[in-house]
């Protein structure tokens, strides 16, 4: 209603001389082109972002901070607010209990496991057998690693496109609105990022508290199948890796699941061991078939 009484007001200003008018005349057309029909102007995803931040735990928002560009930002809250439920116990290790893990129950069960899955492979695959990296992947190493992947930037590039689009509809609800932020944060939950992200997001990894590992194969001193997204057909499934490795982890039951199917990565697997046979820390599976 305002604006079209101010549409009238540029028509019918008062008498007076043009001299006089005019000043009056520019100021009021400004505000017209303002609040005129056809001229919405809506919130944008900054806006949004930092109105959702607000109920963000206080992990979430300091990753964020660190986290760089708009676009990036927003792919990594998609994870946090979909694993909002699970979060306590996803969450990134901090120094202290990364320093506390080496001499730690968890870390002779997983050795435990380990080798087990080891020589399980190792006698199906002879001159083979598996390293992995038991370096735990911290949350500035996932930091880092998140704002310089190239997939990672495709699919937020694309993300942020699409919600620009989303929230630039006169029918979205404004940012500073309750109606706003469940809109925004329903986007979140459900959009489908493509291509699918090669990463967890930063804090989300399982690699950040040891429950993730990846197999790596091989041969004396010589890589056979890495971690190479690019090399996964080759590699791993044309190659018959994929199947092998698989294999040995069913055989050895010692708590890994997968492989990761989404992304496709055959060499990763999580680290659950409640749902493995017992495992016993003091005395690997290869020893006890050597005795």
């Amino acid at each position: 209603m305002l604006g079209h009484v101010l549409l009238m007001k540029c028509f019918t200003h008062g008498r007076g001389s043009a001299r006089r008018r005019l000043p009056r005349y520019l100021s009021t057309l400004t505000l017209c082109s303002i609040v005129a029909p056809g001229s919405y102007a809506a919130d944008t995803v900054e806006q949004y972002l930092a109105a959702l931040r607000a109920g963000l735990d206080t992990r979430v928002i300091e990753a964020l901070a660190e986290i760089e560009g708009t676009g990036r930002q927003l792919l990594a809250l998609r994870s946090y607010v979909r694993s909002a439920a699970h979060l306590e116990e996803r969450w990134s290790w901090n120094d202290a209990q990364i320093a506390a893990y080496p001499d730690s129950p968890e870390k002779l069960r997983l050795d435990a496991a380990l080798a087990r899955v080891r020589c399980s492979f190792e006698s199906a695959n002879p001159g083979h057998t598996l390293f992995v990296n038991e370096t735990i992947r911290s949350l500035d190493k996932q930091i880092d690693k998140w704002n310089r992947s190239e997939t990672i930037k495709r699919a937020a590039d694309n993300m942020l496109e699409a919600f620009r689009a989303e929230v630039a509809a006169p029918a979205f609800p404004r940012a500073t609105s309750p109606e706003g932020v469940a809109a925004f944060r329903n986007l979140l939950v459900t959009f489908k990022p493509v291509p699918t992200p090669s990463l967890a997001a930063p804090g989300l990894s399982l690699h950040g508290r040891m429950q993730a590992v990846d197999f790596q194969v091989m041969e004396g001193n010589r890589l056979v199948a890495g971690t190479d997204v690019s090399a996964v057909t080759e590699t791993w499934e044309t190659s018959g890796w994929k199947a092998k490795l698989q294999s040995a982890v069913n055989e050895a039951d010692a708590g890994f699941v997968g492989p990761l199917k989404n992304p496709n990565e055959p060499w990763h697997y999580d680290f659950r061991p409640v749902e493995a046979a017992e495992v016993t820390p003091s005395l690997s599976a290869c020893a006890r078939a050597a005795k």
